[in-house]
């Protein structure tokens, strides 16, 4: 096996931190599509309320998703450079 140890990146991968915003955002709309579901009470339509409730717990699920994936502490997978020094060979 290799002397190198895997290092904790310093920095979040920029798609690191554009699931965090999204997740965000999108937990946001969950709770804005459930506020409105909880205000369609009094009618009848089903359709609408299926919607919404899908809505809800699609964006919900995708922003716990997407919150784990922006805040995982993910390894440096990058090679290290090797250090090749080229010694002059003496026969020549």
């Amino acid at each position: 096996m290799s002397d190198y140890q895997l290092t904790q990146r310093k920095q979040k991968h920029i798609l690191q931190r554009l699931a965090k915003v999204v997740s965000i955002v999108s937990i946001i709309a969950a709770f804005i599509c459930a506020g409105y579901l909880l205000t369609l009470n009094d009618t009848d339509d089903k359709v609408m309320k299926a919607f919404f409730g899908s809505i809800s717990f699609f964006c919900f699920t995708m922003g716990l998703v997407l919150h784990s994936i922006g805040s995982a502490n993910l390894p440096d997978l990058t090679v290290p450079q090797d250090k090749v020094t080229h010694k002059p060979d003496p026969k020549m």
